[in-house]
Protein backbone atom coordinates (compact mmCIF):
# COMPACT_ATOMS: atom_id res chain seq x y z
CA UNK A 1 0.00 0.00 0.00
CA UNK A 2 2.37 2.30 0.76
CA UNK A 3 4.43 1.62 -2.85
CA UNK A 4 1.22 2.16 -4.26
CA UNK A 5 1.34 5.79 -2.71
CA UNK A 6 4.68 6.35 -3.52
CA UNK A 7 4.33 5.93 -6.60
CA UNK A 8 0.98 7.95 -7.17
CA UNK A 9 3.05 10.80 -5.80
CA UNK A 10 5.86 10.24 -7.97
CA UNK A 11 3.45 10.71 -11.30
CA UNK A 12 2.05 13.18 -9.82
CA UNK A 13 4.94 15.73 -9.49
CA UNK A 14 7.48 14.13 -12.00
CA UNK A 15 6.85 14.75 -15.94
CA UNK A 16 9.63 15.21 -18.86
CA UNK A 17 9.81 16.64 -21.92
CA UNK A 18 12.14 15.42 -24.71
CA UNK A 19 13.56 17.40 -27.40
CA UNK A 20 15.36 16.14 -30.99
CA UNK A 21 18.72 17.62 -30.75
CA UNK A 22 19.52 16.66 -33.96
CA UNK A 23 17.08 19.43 -34.96
CA UNK A 24 20.07 21.81 -34.09
CA UNK A 25 22.01 20.59 -36.45
CA UNK A 26 19.16 20.66 -39.30
CA UNK A 27 18.17 24.48 -38.23
CA UNK A 28 21.92 25.14 -38.88
CA UNK A 29 21.92 23.22 -42.65
CA UNK A 30 18.94 25.24 -43.23
CA UNK A 31 20.60 28.44 -42.21
CA UNK A 32 23.02 27.80 -44.67
CA UNK A 33 20.78 26.63 -47.17
CA UNK A 34 18.80 30.30 -46.97
CA UNK A 35 22.52 31.87 -46.91
CA UNK A 36 23.36 30.16 -50.21
CA UNK A 37 20.04 31.38 -51.73
CA UNK A 38 20.26 35.33 -50.15
CA UNK A 39 20.04 37.08 -53.82
CA UNK A 40 17.30 34.02 -54.75
CA UNK A 41 13.93 35.01 -53.26
CA UNK A 42 12.38 32.73 -55.36
CA UNK A 43 14.41 29.41 -54.37
CA UNK A 44 14.08 31.02 -50.92
CA UNK A 45 10.53 30.68 -51.24
CA UNK A 46 10.28 27.28 -52.66
CA UNK A 47 12.21 25.70 -49.94
CA UNK A 48 10.30 27.58 -47.14
CA UNK A 49 7.27 25.98 -48.82
CA UNK A 50 9.32 22.20 -48.82
CA UNK A 51 9.37 22.88 -44.81
CA UNK A 52 5.58 23.51 -44.72
CA UNK A 53 5.08 21.09 -46.58
CA UNK A 54 6.76 18.18 -44.10
CA UNK A 55 4.71 20.45 -41.30
CA UNK A 56 1.73 19.36 -42.80
CA UNK A 57 3.09 15.97 -43.37
CA UNK A 58 4.03 14.99 -39.61
CA UNK A 59 2.57 17.88 -37.57
CA UNK A 60 6.50 18.34 -35.91
CA UNK A 61 6.23 22.00 -35.30
CA UNK A 62 10.37 21.98 -35.85
CA UNK A 63 9.51 22.36 -39.48
CA UNK A 64 7.04 24.57 -39.38
CA UNK A 65 9.83 26.90 -37.41
CA UNK A 66 12.18 26.07 -40.07
CA UNK A 67 9.63 27.49 -43.02
CA UNK A 68 9.78 30.66 -41.26
CA UNK A 69 13.22 30.79 -40.37
CA UNK A 70 13.93 30.59 -44.15
CA UNK A 71 11.80 33.57 -44.98
CA UNK A 72 13.81 35.82 -42.96
CA UNK A 73 16.13 35.97 -45.67
CA UNK A 74 13.39 37.18 -48.28
CA UNK A 75 13.10 40.30 -45.04
CA UNK A 76 16.78 41.03 -44.50
CA UNK A 77 16.60 44.52 -45.67
CA UNK A 78 13.15 45.23 -44.39
CA UNK A 79 13.62 46.18 -40.85
CA UNK A 80 9.46 45.96 -40.38
CA UNK A 81 8.93 42.79 -41.23
CA UNK A 82 12.13 40.86 -39.44
CA UNK A 83 11.26 41.90 -36.42
CA UNK A 84 7.60 40.57 -35.80
CA UNK A 85 8.73 37.46 -38.00
CA UNK A 86 11.74 37.01 -35.17
CA UNK A 87 9.68 37.65 -32.33
CA UNK A 88 7.03 35.41 -34.58
CA UNK A 89 9.90 32.41 -34.62
CA UNK A 90 11.29 32.73 -30.76
CA UNK A 91 7.67 32.63 -29.32
CA UNK A 92 7.33 28.76 -31.49
CA UNK A 93 10.37 27.93 -30.45
CA UNK A 94 9.97 29.09 -26.77
CA UNK A 95 13.35 28.43 -25.94
CA UNK A 96 13.46 24.87 -27.01
CA UNK A 97 16.06 24.75 -30.16
CA UNK A 98 19.57 26.61 -28.66
CA UNK A 99 20.30 27.39 -32.50
CA UNK A 100 16.84 29.36 -33.00
CA UNK A 101 17.23 31.35 -30.03
CA UNK A 102 21.00 31.96 -31.10
CA UNK A 103 20.20 32.70 -33.84
CA UNK A 104 16.98 35.20 -33.93
CA UNK A 105 17.90 37.12 -30.86
CA UNK A 106 20.89 37.66 -32.98
CA UNK A 107 18.65 38.76 -36.04
CA UNK A 108 16.80 41.41 -33.21
CA UNK A 109 20.26 42.64 -31.91
CA UNK A 110 21.25 43.38 -36.19
CA UNK A 111 17.90 45.28 -36.26
CA UNK A 112 17.84 47.55 -33.30
CA UNK A 113 21.84 48.18 -33.37
CA UNK A 114 20.55 52.11 -34.71
CA UNK A 115 17.40 52.67 -33.64
CA UNK A 116 17.81 50.83 -29.66
CA UNK A 117 21.50 50.45 -28.88
CA UNK A 118 20.94 49.26 -25.55
CA UNK A 119 18.26 46.66 -26.95
CA UNK A 120 20.53 45.74 -29.40
CA UNK A 121 23.17 44.39 -26.47
CA UNK A 122 20.31 42.30 -24.44
CA UNK A 123 19.70 41.09 -27.67
CA UNK A 124 23.12 40.22 -28.75
CA UNK A 125 23.80 39.17 -24.80
CA UNK A 126 21.06 36.43 -24.77
CA UNK A 127 22.36 35.16 -28.58
CA UNK A 128 25.61 34.68 -27.01
CA UNK A 129 24.27 32.75 -23.86
CA UNK A 130 22.37 30.45 -26.20
CA UNK A 131 25.64 30.05 -28.44
CA UNK A 132 26.90 28.94 -25.10
CA UNK A 133 24.85 26.02 -25.06
CA UNK A 134 25.43 24.85 -28.79
CA UNK A 135 27.65 22.29 -29.84
CA UNK A 136 28.30 24.56 -33.06
CA UNK A 137 30.84 27.09 -32.33
CA UNK A 138 31.12 28.24 -35.75
CA UNK A 139 28.78 31.70 -34.77
CA UNK A 140 31.10 32.09 -32.15
CA UNK A 141 33.22 34.48 -33.90
CA UNK A 142 30.77 36.63 -35.13
CA UNK A 143 28.37 37.12 -31.97
CA UNK A 144 31.52 38.63 -30.39
CA UNK A 145 31.97 40.73 -33.63
CA UNK A 146 28.64 42.33 -33.31
CA UNK A 147 29.39 43.11 -29.84
CA UNK A 148 32.52 44.49 -30.37
CA UNK A 149 30.51 47.05 -32.72
CA UNK A 150 28.12 47.72 -30.55
CA UNK A 151 30.52 49.18 -27.90
CA UNK A 152 32.29 50.63 -30.93
CA UNK A 153 29.43 52.48 -31.60
CA UNK A 154 28.70 53.54 -28.31
CA UNK A 155 32.59 55.08 -28.27
CA UNK A 156 33.49 52.56 -25.56
CA UNK A 157 36.56 51.36 -27.38
CA UNK A 158 38.34 49.30 -24.75
CA UNK A 159 35.82 46.64 -24.30
CA UNK A 160 35.37 46.77 -28.50
CA UNK A 161 38.60 46.04 -28.58
CA UNK A 162 38.15 42.94 -25.94
CA UNK A 163 35.59 41.99 -28.08
CA UNK A 164 37.30 42.08 -31.47
CA UNK A 165 40.08 40.16 -29.94
CA UNK A 166 37.95 37.51 -28.66
CA UNK A 167 36.46 37.18 -32.10
CA UNK A 168 39.59 36.46 -33.54
CA UNK A 169 40.74 33.96 -31.65
CA UNK A 170 37.34 32.39 -31.67
CA UNK A 171 38.73 31.97 -35.96
CA UNK A 172 39.85 29.06 -37.65
CA UNK A 173 42.79 29.64 -39.50
CA UNK A 174 41.62 29.53 -42.87
CA UNK A 175 38.68 32.14 -42.40
CA UNK A 176 40.81 34.54 -43.86
CA UNK A 177 37.66 36.69 -44.77
CA UNK A 178 37.01 37.36 -41.28
CA UNK A 179 40.34 37.23 -39.71
CA UNK A 180 41.55 40.41 -42.23
CA UNK A 181 37.87 41.92 -40.86
CA UNK A 182 39.05 41.83 -36.97
CA UNK A 183 42.54 43.45 -37.94
CA UNK A 184 40.41 46.38 -39.90
CA UNK A 185 38.19 46.38 -36.85
CA UNK A 186 41.44 47.26 -35.13
CA UNK A 187 42.58 49.71 -37.56
CA UNK A 188 38.92 51.50 -36.99
CA UNK A 189 39.64 51.51 -33.70
CA UNK A 190 42.78 52.25 -32.78
CA UNK A 191 42.06 55.30 -35.12
CA UNK A 192 39.50 56.57 -32.93
CA UNK A 193 41.49 56.36 -30.45
CA UNK A 194 44.43 58.83 -32.22
CA UNK A 195 46.89 55.98 -32.55
CA UNK A 196 47.37 56.23 -36.04
CA UNK A 197 50.46 54.29 -36.55
CA UNK A 198 48.99 50.98 -34.79
CA UNK A 199 46.12 51.62 -37.04
CA UNK A 200 47.79 51.35 -39.91
CA UNK A 201 50.10 48.34 -38.81
CA UNK A 202 46.47 46.67 -37.96
CA UNK A 203 44.88 47.19 -41.01
CA UNK A 204 48.46 46.50 -43.33
CA UNK A 205 47.98 42.76 -41.55
CA UNK A 206 44.49 42.59 -42.71
CA UNK A 207 45.27 43.78 -46.06
CA UNK A 208 48.35 40.94 -46.14
CA UNK A 209 45.83 38.10 -45.15
CA UNK A 210 43.60 38.78 -47.66
CA UNK A 211 45.81 39.56 -49.94
CA UNK A 212 47.45 36.24 -49.11
CA UNK A 213 44.19 34.29 -50.22
CA UNK A 214 43.66 32.70 -53.66
CA UNK A 215 41.05 32.83 -56.12
CA UNK A 216 38.93 35.72 -54.06
CA UNK A 217 35.45 35.88 -54.28
CA UNK A 218 33.98 39.27 -55.34
CA UNK A 219 32.36 40.33 -51.92
CA UNK A 220 36.15 39.71 -50.36
CA UNK A 221 37.68 41.90 -53.64
CA UNK A 222 35.32 44.32 -51.90
CA UNK A 223 35.98 44.21 -48.93
CA UNK A 224 40.09 44.57 -49.50
CA UNK A 225 39.65 47.06 -51.41
CA UNK A 226 37.75 49.23 -48.55
CA UNK A 227 40.48 48.11 -45.90
CA UNK A 228 43.19 49.94 -48.77
CA UNK A 229 40.46 52.94 -48.49
CA UNK A 230 40.94 52.73 -44.86
CA UNK A 231 44.43 52.46 -44.70
CA UNK A 232 44.41 55.66 -47.36
CA UNK A 233 42.83 57.44 -44.88
CA UNK A 234 45.33 56.60 -41.75
CA UNK A 235 47.77 57.99 -44.23
CA UNK A 236 46.06 61.23 -44.92
CA UNK A 237 45.81 61.64 -41.06
CA UNK A 238 49.34 61.31 -40.76
CA UNK A 239 50.07 64.27 -43.41
CA UNK A 240 51.09 61.45 -45.92
CA UNK A 241 48.46 63.06 -48.72
CA UNK A 242 50.53 60.95 -51.51
CA UNK A 243 49.60 58.00 -50.50
CA UNK A 244 46.46 58.19 -49.20
CA UNK A 245 45.28 59.75 -52.19
CA UNK A 246 46.77 56.44 -54.63
CA UNK A 247 44.92 54.58 -52.08
CA UNK A 248 41.28 55.76 -52.14
CA UNK A 249 41.71 56.50 -55.76
CA UNK A 250 42.10 52.76 -56.10
CA UNK A 251 39.28 52.46 -53.96
CA UNK A 252 37.03 55.21 -55.45
CA UNK A 253 37.76 53.81 -59.09
CA UNK A 254 36.76 50.57 -58.47
CA UNK A 255 33.43 51.59 -56.30
CA UNK A 256 32.86 54.22 -59.55
CA UNK A 257 33.11 51.24 -61.96
CA UNK A 258 31.32 48.70 -60.05
CA UNK A 259 28.68 51.72 -59.61
CA UNK A 260 28.47 50.64 -55.47
CA UNK A 261 27.23 54.18 -55.18
CA UNK A 262 26.80 53.81 -51.55
CA UNK A 263 30.09 52.91 -50.66
CA UNK A 264 31.91 55.27 -52.65
CA UNK A 265 30.09 58.07 -50.94
CA UNK A 266 33.05 57.91 -47.70
CA UNK A 267 35.49 57.55 -50.12
CA UNK A 268 34.60 60.50 -52.17
CA UNK A 269 34.25 62.85 -48.38
CA UNK A 270 38.05 61.33 -47.87
CA UNK A 271 39.34 62.27 -51.28
CA UNK A 272 37.95 65.89 -51.36
CA UNK A 273 39.16 66.40 -47.55
CA UNK A 274 42.71 65.25 -49.16
CA UNK A 275 42.07 67.86 -52.27
CA UNK A 276 41.19 70.41 -49.80
CA UNK A 277 44.19 70.43 -47.61
CA UNK A 278 46.21 70.49 -51.14
CA UNK A 279 44.62 73.07 -52.90
CA UNK A 280 43.53 70.76 -56.04
CA UNK A 281 40.55 72.62 -56.58
CA UNK A 282 39.60 70.61 -60.25
CA UNK A 283 40.48 67.42 -58.55
CA UNK A 284 37.52 69.04 -55.72
CA UNK A 285 35.61 70.02 -58.86
CA UNK A 286 35.79 66.01 -60.15
CA UNK A 287 34.44 64.53 -56.89
CA UNK A 288 31.61 67.06 -56.78
CA UNK A 289 30.43 66.53 -60.16
CA UNK A 290 30.69 62.83 -59.47
CA UNK A 291 28.57 63.24 -56.24
CA UNK A 292 26.17 65.56 -57.93
CA UNK A 293 25.74 62.99 -60.43
CA UNK A 294 24.93 59.94 -58.33
CA UNK A 295 22.95 61.78 -55.65
CA UNK A 296 19.49 61.50 -57.34
CA UNK A 297 20.13 57.23 -58.02
CA UNK A 298 20.61 57.15 -54.11
CA UNK A 299 18.00 55.37 -52.23
CA UNK A 300 18.04 55.72 -48.64
CA UNK A 301 17.59 59.91 -47.03
CA UNK A 302 20.77 59.38 -44.92
CA UNK A 303 22.73 58.78 -47.72
CA UNK A 304 21.38 61.72 -49.33
CA UNK A 305 21.71 63.87 -46.91
CA UNK A 306 26.01 62.62 -46.74
CA UNK A 307 26.27 63.48 -50.27
CA UNK A 308 24.34 67.11 -50.01
CA UNK A 309 26.84 67.42 -46.63
CA UNK A 310 30.35 67.34 -48.47
CA UNK A 311 28.38 69.38 -51.67
CA UNK A 312 27.67 72.38 -48.75
CA UNK A 313 31.63 72.33 -48.22
CA UNK A 314 32.51 72.36 -51.46
CA UNK A 315 30.08 75.42 -52.28
CA UNK A 316 31.58 77.23 -48.69
CA UNK A 317 34.60 76.74 -49.51
CA UNK A 318 34.26 78.75 -52.66
CA UNK A 319 31.48 81.28 -51.48
CA UNK A 320 29.49 80.28 -53.62
CA UNK A 321 26.16 81.76 -51.87
CA UNK A 322 23.66 80.89 -54.40
CA UNK A 323 24.53 76.91 -54.61
CA UNK A 324 25.35 77.08 -50.93
CA UNK A 325 21.27 78.75 -50.35
CA UNK A 326 20.02 76.04 -52.49
CA UNK A 327 21.78 73.09 -51.33
CA UNK A 328 21.06 74.22 -47.83
CA UNK A 329 17.69 74.62 -48.25
CA UNK A 330 17.73 70.74 -49.84
CA UNK A 331 19.46 69.19 -46.85
CA UNK A 332 16.82 71.22 -44.28
CA UNK A 333 14.07 68.82 -46.33
CA UNK A 334 16.37 66.16 -46.41
CA UNK A 335 16.54 66.37 -42.72
CA UNK A 336 12.98 66.65 -41.97
CA UNK A 337 12.95 63.58 -44.21
CA UNK A 338 14.88 61.84 -42.24
CA UNK A 339 13.51 62.69 -38.91
CA UNK A 340 10.13 61.91 -40.23
CA UNK A 341 11.41 58.40 -41.45
CA UNK A 342 13.05 57.95 -38.26
CA UNK A 343 10.33 58.75 -36.25
CA UNK A 344 7.59 56.48 -38.46
CA UNK A 345 10.00 54.01 -37.91
CA UNK A 346 10.65 54.29 -34.33
CA UNK A 347 6.96 54.27 -34.44
CA UNK A 348 6.16 51.82 -36.04
CA UNK A 349 9.29 49.29 -34.20
CA UNK A 350 7.40 50.71 -31.33
CA UNK A 351 4.16 49.21 -32.12
CA UNK A 352 5.64 46.08 -33.24
CA UNK A 353 7.41 45.29 -29.42
CA UNK A 354 4.26 46.99 -28.12
CA UNK A 355 1.78 45.36 -29.70
CA UNK A 356 3.97 41.91 -28.88
CA UNK A 357 4.51 42.96 -25.45
CA UNK A 358 0.95 43.64 -24.91
CA UNK A 359 0.07 40.09 -26.73
CA UNK A 360 2.70 38.29 -25.08
CA UNK A 361 1.41 39.47 -21.64
CA UNK A 362 -2.22 38.57 -22.52
CA UNK A 363 -1.46 35.37 -23.86
CA UNK A 364 1.12 35.28 -20.50
CA UNK A 365 -1.73 36.31 -18.35
CA UNK A 366 -3.96 33.80 -19.92
CA UNK A 367 -1.89 30.87 -19.66
CA UNK A 368 -0.85 31.25 -15.80
CA UNK A 369 -4.91 31.72 -15.51
CA UNK A 370 -4.99 28.34 -17.28
CA UNK A 371 -2.70 26.85 -15.55
CA UNK A 372 -3.75 28.25 -12.00
CA UNK A 373 -7.02 26.14 -13.13
CA UNK A 374 -5.18 23.21 -13.72
CA UNK A 375 -3.18 23.55 -11.08
CA UNK A 376 -6.05 23.82 -8.26
CA UNK A 377 -8.12 21.21 -10.57
CA UNK A 378 -4.65 18.77 -9.96
CA UNK A 379 -4.73 19.84 -6.22
CA UNK A 380 -8.03 18.95 -5.41
CA UNK A 381 -7.49 15.78 -7.58
CA UNK A 382 -4.44 14.97 -5.31
CA UNK A 383 -6.21 15.97 -2.23
CA UNK A 384 -8.89 13.71 -2.79
CA UNK A 385 -6.72 11.07 -4.00
CA UNK A 386 -4.71 11.59 -0.87
CA UNK A 387 -7.27 11.54 1.89
CA UNK A 388 -8.96 8.56 -0.14
CA UNK A 389 -5.70 6.62 0.00
CA UNK A 390 -5.10 7.87 3.55
CA UNK A 391 -8.22 6.42 4.72
CA UNK A 392 -7.99 3.11 2.84
CA UNK A 393 -4.70 2.45 4.68
CA UNK A 394 -6.43 3.50 7.99
CA UNK A 395 -9.19 1.17 7.61
CA UNK A 396 -6.72 -1.85 6.04
CA UNK A 397 -4.12 -0.70 9.00
CA UNK A 398 -6.84 -1.04 11.75
CA UNK A 399 -8.45 -4.26 10.25
CA UNK A 400 -5.26 -5.66 10.06
CA UNK A 401 -4.36 -5.08 13.71
CA UNK A 402 -7.45 -6.17 14.80
CA UNK A 403 -6.91 -9.83 13.06
CA UNK A 404 -3.21 -9.54 14.49
CA UNK A 405 -4.81 -9.28 17.66
CA UNK A 406 -7.44 -12.37 17.14
CA UNK A 407 -4.23 -14.37 16.19
CA UNK A 408 -2.67 -13.35 19.15
CA UNK A 409 -5.16 -14.12 21.23
CA UNK A 410 -5.80 -17.44 19.63
CA UNK A 411 -2.08 -18.37 20.05
CA UNK A 412 -2.03 -17.22 22.97
CA UNK A 413 -4.72 -19.86 23.99
CA UNK A 414 -3.44 -23.00 22.06
CA UNK A 415 -0.14 -21.72 23.83
CA UNK A 416 -1.98 -22.28 27.07
CA UNK A 417 -3.62 -25.38 26.16
CA UNK A 418 -0.48 -26.60 25.12
CA UNK A 419 1.19 -26.24 27.96
CA UNK A 420 -1.48 -27.62 29.84
CA UNK A 421 -1.04 -30.72 27.74
CA UNK A 422 2.31 -30.34 28.03
CA UNK A 423 2.07 -30.41 31.57
CA UNK A 424 0.11 -33.44 31.99
CA UNK A 425 1.87 -35.42 29.29
CA UNK A 426 5.57 -34.53 31.61
CA UNK A 427 2.81 -35.21 35.04
CA UNK A 428 1.76 -38.79 33.57
CA UNK A 429 5.61 -40.03 31.98
CA UNK A 430 7.26 -38.77 35.47
CA UNK A 431 3.98 -41.17 37.23
CA UNK A 432 5.24 -44.12 34.67
CA UNK A 433 8.33 -44.00 35.33
CA UNK A 434 7.60 -43.79 38.54
CA UNK A 435 5.58 -46.87 38.78
CA UNK A 436 7.96 -48.55 36.28
CA UNK A 437 10.99 -47.93 39.02
CA UNK A 438 8.83 -49.36 42.11
CA UNK A 439 8.10 -52.17 39.33
CA UNK A 440 11.51 -53.54 38.68
CA UNK A 441 12.67 -52.63 42.47
CA UNK A 442 9.84 -55.17 43.59
CA UNK A 443 11.28 -57.44 40.93
CA UNK A 444 14.65 -56.92 42.08
CA UNK A 445 13.43 -57.61 45.55
CA UNK A 446 11.47 -61.06 44.33
CA UNK A 447 14.19 -61.99 42.48
CA UNK A 448 16.51 -61.45 45.61
CA UNK A 449 14.02 -63.46 48.08
CA UNK A 450 13.59 -66.52 45.20
CA UNK A 451 17.58 -66.84 44.76
CA UNK A 452 17.74 -66.88 48.63
CA UNK A 453 14.63 -69.81 49.00
CA UNK A 454 17.04 -71.71 46.59
CA UNK A 455 19.82 -71.01 48.22
CA UNK A 456 18.00 -72.47 51.17
CA UNK A 457 16.71 -75.60 49.62
CA UNK A 458 20.24 -76.39 48.93
CA UNK A 459 21.41 -76.25 52.38
CA UNK A 460 18.09 -78.10 53.88
CA UNK A 461 18.21 -82.00 53.01
CA UNK A 462 14.68 -82.53 54.49
CA UNK A 463 12.36 -80.85 52.94
CA UNK A 464 8.59 -80.50 52.13
CA UNK A 465 9.12 -80.18 48.44
CA UNK A 466 5.51 -80.06 47.68
CA UNK A 467 5.38 -77.04 50.15
CA UNK A 468 8.65 -75.53 48.31
CA UNK A 469 7.34 -76.19 45.02
CA UNK A 470 4.14 -74.02 45.57
CA UNK A 471 6.32 -71.16 47.41
CA UNK A 472 8.71 -70.90 44.33
CA UNK A 473 5.52 -71.16 41.93
CA UNK A 474 4.07 -67.89 44.27
CA UNK A 475 7.28 -66.13 43.48
CA UNK A 476 7.81 -66.69 40.22
CA UNK A 477 4.27 -65.84 39.76
CA UNK A 478 4.94 -62.49 41.30
CA UNK A 479 7.80 -62.11 38.79
CA UNK A 480 5.34 -62.59 35.55
CA UNK A 481 2.85 -60.32 37.01
CA UNK A 482 5.47 -58.03 37.54
CA UNK A 483 7.17 -58.06 34.16
CA UNK A 484 3.65 -58.01 32.99
CA UNK A 485 2.97 -54.30 33.97
CA UNK A 486 6.91 -53.03 33.32
CA UNK A 487 5.52 -54.46 30.12
CA UNK A 488 2.21 -52.74 29.70
CA UNK A 489 4.08 -49.41 30.92
CA UNK A 490 6.32 -50.20 28.19
CA UNK A 491 3.87 -50.48 25.56
CA UNK A 492 2.37 -47.08 26.47
CA UNK A 493 5.55 -45.26 25.30
CA UNK A 494 6.16 -47.33 21.95
CA UNK A 495 4.49 -44.72 19.55
CA UNK A 496 6.62 -42.20 21.03
CA UNK A 497 9.45 -44.78 20.93
CA UNK A 498 9.06 -45.31 17.51
CA UNK A 499 9.07 -41.24 16.85
CA UNK A 500 12.07 -40.86 18.45
CA UNK A 501 13.94 -43.53 17.04
CA UNK A 502 13.09 -42.64 13.85
CA UNK A 503 14.78 -39.63 14.75
CA UNK A 504 17.67 -40.53 16.52
CA UNK A 505 18.22 -43.44 13.41
CA UNK A 506 18.29 -40.75 11.18
CA UNK A 507 20.44 -37.82 12.58
CA UNK A 508 23.03 -41.31 13.43
CA UNK A 509 22.31 -43.89 10.99
CA UNK A 510 25.22 -45.93 12.16
CA UNK A 511 23.57 -46.65 15.46
CA UNK A 512 23.11 -50.78 15.99
CA UNK A 513 18.92 -51.70 17.15
CA UNK A 514 20.20 -52.48 20.45
CA UNK A 515 22.09 -49.25 21.06
CA UNK A 516 18.94 -47.49 19.54
CA UNK A 517 16.73 -49.71 22.23
CA UNK A 518 19.27 -49.18 24.81
CA UNK A 519 18.44 -45.01 24.16
CA UNK A 520 14.99 -45.09 25.18
CA UNK A 521 16.08 -46.26 28.99
CA UNK A 522 18.82 -43.78 28.90
CA UNK A 523 16.28 -41.52 27.80
CA UNK A 524 14.56 -42.59 30.87
CA UNK A 525 16.94 -41.88 33.35
CA UNK A 526 17.28 -45.38 34.26
CA UNK A 527 19.75 -46.91 36.40
CA UNK A 528 22.29 -49.54 34.88
CA UNK A 529 21.18 -51.55 37.47
CA UNK A 530 17.19 -50.97 36.17
CA UNK A 531 18.20 -51.72 32.60
CA UNK A 532 19.94 -54.33 33.09
CA UNK A 533 17.17 -56.03 34.82
CA UNK A 534 14.94 -54.83 31.63
CA UNK A 535 17.43 -56.55 29.29
CA UNK A 536 18.47 -59.30 31.54
CA UNK A 537 22.10 -58.68 31.02
CA UNK A 538 24.96 -57.14 33.39
CA UNK A 539 25.29 -53.39 35.26
CA UNK A 540 28.64 -53.64 33.23
CA UNK A 541 27.57 -54.37 29.72
CA UNK A 542 25.04 -51.40 30.20
CA UNK A 543 27.63 -48.70 30.86
CA UNK A 544 30.01 -50.72 28.14
CA UNK A 545 27.40 -49.77 25.54
CA UNK A 546 26.49 -46.05 26.94
CA UNK A 547 29.77 -45.38 26.83
CA UNK A 548 30.04 -46.76 22.63
CA UNK A 549 26.94 -44.74 22.05
CA UNK A 550 28.39 -41.28 23.38
CA UNK A 551 31.66 -41.96 21.17
CA UNK A 552 29.41 -42.37 18.34
CA UNK A 553 27.22 -39.41 18.30
CA UNK A 554 30.35 -37.27 19.55
CA UNK A 555 29.49 -36.39 23.28
CA UNK A 556 32.31 -35.57 25.34
CA UNK A 557 32.86 -38.03 28.79
CA UNK A 558 31.04 -34.79 30.67
CA UNK A 559 28.25 -34.45 28.63
CA UNK A 560 25.21 -36.09 30.00
CA UNK A 561 23.66 -38.58 27.79
CA UNK A 562 20.25 -38.03 28.97
CA UNK A 563 19.80 -34.42 28.66
CA UNK A 564 20.89 -35.20 24.78
CA UNK A 565 18.53 -37.67 24.01
CA UNK A 566 15.62 -35.63 26.01
CA UNK A 567 16.48 -32.53 23.44
CA UNK A 568 15.66 -34.83 20.33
Amino acid sequence: MRSILFFLFLSAIHSCTFKDDRFNEYFNQIDQQSTSLINQPKEIIKLSDKELEKYKKTGKKEYLISSKYTKMYLFRDTNLKQVPLAYEILKLNNDEYEFISMSCNFNLAFQFENSSPKLAMQFIDQAIHWNDKLKITKYTPHLYHIKGRFYYNQENYDKALYYFDKSLKSLLPDEQYFIASMYNNFGLTYDQLNKNDLAILKTQKGIEILESKNNLRPDEITFLTHMKGNFGFYYYKNGDFLTAEKLLLQEFNYYKEKKLYSNSIMTSERLFDIYAAIKQTDKEKEVIDYLVGIEPQLQKTHEKINVNEVIQKYYSRHHDFNNLQKISEKLILLNHASDDENHRNLKQTSDILNNYMLKTINEKSDYEINSQKKRNTFLMILIVLSVTIFMIMIIYTRKNTLKEKEIAENQKLILEKNEEILKQNIEFQEERIKNLQQNLHLKMETEKVFFENIKQIKKVKNIDIEKTLNDLFFKISNLIEIDKKNYDLMTESYGENDQFIQKLSNGFPFLTKKELKLCIYFRMNLSSKEIASLDNTTMGTIRVYKAKIKSKIGLKKNENLTDFLNNI
